[in-house]
């Protein structure tokens, strides 16, 4: 059975591992910068953990109050878990979060080549709102993708005219 919970500093140099195990060297967050997100940084970072307290993936989450976004920095799942809506549960539960605390989107990056994220962002409402050329490396591009956690506000004063 595997649990989720908040992640702490003491958690780094497993993020850490796990982060170099999931994604290329190019790609990869530091030490430097998973210490920034675990310290310093407005958000959180879910953990998820096996039976025998192994991680076995991650989903860190910023604020961003000046666009009224939560923004999905990076979510990993080791092999061994994948497939098994394990990405899933985890969005879900940031979406609720988001919803809970009155925010107006979710954010994320991907791949234009993630062929398992993409269907799974789509399933959960995330459109595609740039394309970013060369994000990941040169010629390894991405799309910004927002699930809108609320309706625009012109949306709904014009429901209520009518």
């Amino acid at each position: 059975m595997l649990t989720v919970r908040a992640a702490r500093l003491d958690d780094l140099g497993v993020i850490v591992k796990l982060e170099r195990y999931c994604f290329p060297p190019e790609v990869a967050f530091g030490r430097q910068r998973w210490h920034y997100l675990l310290s310093h940084a407005k958000g959180r970072t879910l953990l998820l953990h096996d039976d025998r307290e192994q991680l076995m993936g991650y989903l860190c989450l910023l604020e961003h109050k000046g666009w009224d976004r939560l923004v999905i920095q990076t979510l990993a799942i080791h092999w061994r878990v994948r497939r098994q809506g394990w990405a899933r549960r985890l969005l879900e539960q940031v979406i609720a979060h988001g919803r809970e605390q009155g925010w107006g989107a979710v954010r994320l990056e991907v791949a234009d080549g993630n062929e398992e994220a993409l269907p799974l962002y789509r399933r959960l409402g995330f459109r595609a709102q740039q394309r970013l050329p060369d994000y990941y490396g040169r010629g390894q591009h991405a799309h910004r993708l927002v699930l809108a956690l609320r309706e625009p506000a012109a949306s709904v004063r014009a429901r209520k005219a009518v």
